[in-house]
């Protein structure tokens, strides 16, 4: 209860923070005598959706005016609201019905709040009759970028689609090498017939290619350019003779400023050429920037407690390698060592974990070459240095490891990545994890899993994003997928081979009254194999698929969906025939999770996001159902299957609040777990005796026998087998032990 009295707090403090700052800068002038707008609606609009009507006018209902201060109370503007008919009624004629009728009706709920509802009558639309493209016959390329022109003979009229089409004709125009192509609108309507005749007369000009390509380089204090001319036309992409489009130009301008050593970057056609010539000379402007770069943060974050991170970047390191960047994170402080002094400022559930008890951090030294054209095949080098811990399942040091990667080398319509990634490194866990992940029971494999190994992956990954906002999407898609291999092919060393592959697709959509609809599915497999007898489906701890948390099946904690094994604090001795046999009792044992992951993953998740009657601009109510399931496909022993009693997709539902900041959206959820705990296998890790440190079995039920060890002082020895997946955590009573409290920043999917 400490911990959840704490979190609350916690939210309580978020909530207070992110809505007093936009809430002192609401207007809430509503004078005496005004009448509140208490509700907005319409009636009898079929063609556009009440959001849509919504957002031309001035007049808005108030969000919540019981609470003035964080709420926003908005009163009747008599002059606008005349004016609001005057915008529905030409929105309407605009947009083909020229016969609407707009009327308002205008409700008293009490004294002092209004309700106004807006009636209209749309009329019969106005109808496209003959529609004309004139030029389009004469030039092929003229008549392909008409092919999808956005009125059409028996549609409706739509002024504003014929202005759309028009510019999308001179966009295409401008980029097929047409630089002054124009096209001219006419239309004529016959209100009685409720037709109009639509002509489009496309002017393409004369098409153009470019000609020379002149730099004019600057610096800010006047000193010697750093610069060289070869690399500013490779990261230009423009090359004489190139038929002249107006996104090669704006592309090759967002290159330049994308290398980040120009704070000014402007192309613009040679003004000394006559208009209408066949060749376009362009001239670059270019202003060179500040050498060095530097930035920093600091943040908090629940299992990461205190974090910072920092980066130096020199822009001018090497000719054709330009920029240098050193960068570091470090996370942990406050309860790893050696910067483990304030633990009180963490939270409980990191605390607890084992592997949180050392400082992670990471450091690197990276050169990237600039950009190059259409984002292709540009390299990056990495030379790094890590300590990373997976919350309750490991920790992977890293003394040394380096990777190099290309972006978009197969020169995709999509961004994608390339890259090769090599490390010594080792892993650090449980006893038990090494046991029942990896079969590694025995002291000496676990040794030989613990000591550094060579990890040599390629990987390729690819991502297609369509959303309308990266912060807060409220249409589009999101679909990302990758695949990894590892072998002593490319460098590997025989433990460390595997092959993954992961894919996500996020589908967002707008309903009625601001309310977002969000579909989300993720799914992976790993394959791996070993030469080692002993460790026969090896799968590197770092490579294997974990679930549960904030980002994937919210009703159950960080990585806690799937497999599991547990350490128990007391088991008791139990004799039998002269036998003795070590187990833990279920309810009595206290226990701590070791998620030991999966080769096989799915998880889905929809997710409604509405918003709050109070204070809507900056908070948001959600509820949400996330299912998944986490398995090692194709694994005979018990310890690593699922062995719960519950059905094989785990569903939970729950409830959550967004909160609008600058740094994100802050998503503070409540999932509900409606299953019992899953059973696993239950260890107890002995203390250090003799030199040993044993690891029992302490399953119920088990039957591995305990038996003194014949040297002297050394602990007791249990017979080698497995391990049964007998043990269940009990479940504490009532609603409060089924509730998991989350908090994010940033979108989940």
């Amino acid at each position: 209860m400490r911990g959840v009295r704490a979190l609350f707090f916690t939210l309580l403090a978020l909530v207070a923070v992110s809505v007093a700052l936009p809430a002192s800068a609401q207007d809430l002038s509503c004078d005496r005598g005004d009448r509140e707008v208490r509700t907005l609606r319409f009636i009898g609009n079929r063609e556009f959706s009440a959001t849509t009507l919504a957002a031309n006018l001035a007049t808005l209902p108030s969000s919540f005016s019981g609470l003035p201060i964080i709420g926003e109370k908005r009163c009747l503007d008599p002059i606008e609201f005349g004016r609001d008919v005057q915008r529905l009624a030409t929105m309407y004629r605009r947009r083909g019905f020229p016969d609407v009728k707009v009327d308002t009706i205008v409700t008293t709920l009490r004294p002092g709040v209004i309700e106004i509802t807006f009636t209209i009558l749309e009329g019969e639309p106005m109808r496209v009759a003959a529609l004309a493209l004139r030029g389009a016959e004469s030039m092929p390329e003229v008549a392909q970028v008409a092919r999808d022109f956005p009125l059409k003979v028996g549609g409706v009229f739509d002024r504003g689609a014929l202005e759309a089409g028009r510019d999308t004709l001179v966009r295409r125009l401008r980029n097929r090498g047409f630089p002054q192509a124009e096209a001219l609108l006419g239309y004529t309507t016959d209100v009685a017939r409720h037709t109009a005749d639509v002509e489009v007369t496309v002017v393409p000009g004369t098409r153009a290619r470019l000609g020379r390509i002149a730099l004019n380089v600057d610096t800010i204090a006047g000193g010697p350019r750093r610069v060289a001319d070869a690399t500013i036309r490779r990261t230009l992409g423009l090359q004489t003779g190139d038929w002249y489009s107006t996104r090669a130009i704006i592309d090759a301008q967002r290159n330049l400023y994308q290398t980040d050593v120009f704070q000014r970057v402007d192309l613009q056609p040679d003004t000394a050429q006559p208009p209408g010539d066949s060749i376009v000379n362009l001239v670059v402007y270019l202003v060179e920037g500040d050498r060095w770069a530097a930035r920093g943060g600091l943040g908090w974050a629940t299992l990461d407690c205190f974090r910072m991170q920092g980066a130096l970047t020199d822009r001018d390191f090497l000719p054709y390698a330009q920029r240098l960047e050193l960068s570091a994170r470090i996370s942990k402080i406050g309860i790893g060592a050696p910067l483990d002094g304030a633990p009180g400022l963490c939270q409980g559930q990191a605390s607890s974990d084992p592997y949180s008890r050392t400082l992670n951090y990471y450091t690197a030294i990276t050169i990237r070459q600039p950009v190059r054209t259409q984002q292709s095949r540009v390299p990056t080098i990495t030379v790094f240095s890590s300590t990373l811990s997976e919350y309750k399942a490991y920790l992977r040091r890293t003394p040394i490891g380096g990777g190099l990667s290309f972006s978009n080398p197969l020169q995709s319509e999509f961004p994608s990545t390339l890259s090769y990634q090599i490390e010594l490194g080792r892993t650090e866990a449980e006893p038990a994890f090494f046991c029942a992940v990896f079969n590694a029971c025995d002291s000496e494999s676990r040794k030989f899993l613990q000591r550094n190994n060579r990890l040599a992956a390629i990987e390729y990954s690819i991502a297609r994003e369509d959303a309308n906002d990266p912060l807060r999407p409220t249409m589009g898609t999101s679909l990302r997928f990758s695949a990894r291999h590892a072998s002593t092919f490319i460098g590997s060393d025989r433990t460390q081979q595997f092959n993954r592959v992961t894919g996500d697709a996020t589908w967002y959509r707008a309903l009625i009254a601001g309310t977002t609809l969000t579909l989300h599915a993720r799914g992976g497999m790993v394959f791996g194999g070993s030469t080692t007898p002993s460790l026969a489906n090896f799968i590197p701890p770092q490579e294997r698929l974990y679930a549960g948390g904030p980002t994937t099946v919210r009703g159950f904690r960080q990585n806690e969906l799937g497999p599991a094994v547990y350490i128990v604090n007391r088991y008791s001795t139990v004799s039998a025939s002269g036998v003795s046999y070590y187990r833990a009792d279920s309810v009595e044992a206290q226990e701590r999770v070791v998620p030991t992951g999966g080769n096989t993953l799915f998880v889905g998740n929809v997710e409604v996001q509405t918003p709050s009657p109070i204070a809507p601009r900056i908070l948001q109510l959600a509820a949400f159902v996330d299912a998944g399931r986490l398995w090692n496909r194709g694994t005979a022993s018990s310890s690593q299957s699922l062995a719960d009693d519950s059905p094989a997709v785990k569903v939970t539902p729950g409830i959550g609040v967004r909160i609008v900041s600058p740094f994100g959206s802050i998503r503070i959820d409540l999932g509900y777990n409606p299953y019992q705990l899953p059973s696993g296998a239950a260890y107890f890790n002995a203390p250090l005796q003799a030199g040993v440190a044993p690891l029992y079995c302490v399953s119920p039920g088990n039957t591995l026998a305990v038996r003194a060890s014949s040297a002297s002082g050394a602990p007791p020895v249990q017979d080698a087998g497995a391990c049964p997946s007998s043990f269940r955590p009990v479940r504490g009573p009532g609603l409060l032990s089924r509730l998991n409290p989350s908090i994010w920043i940033g979108q989940a999917f």
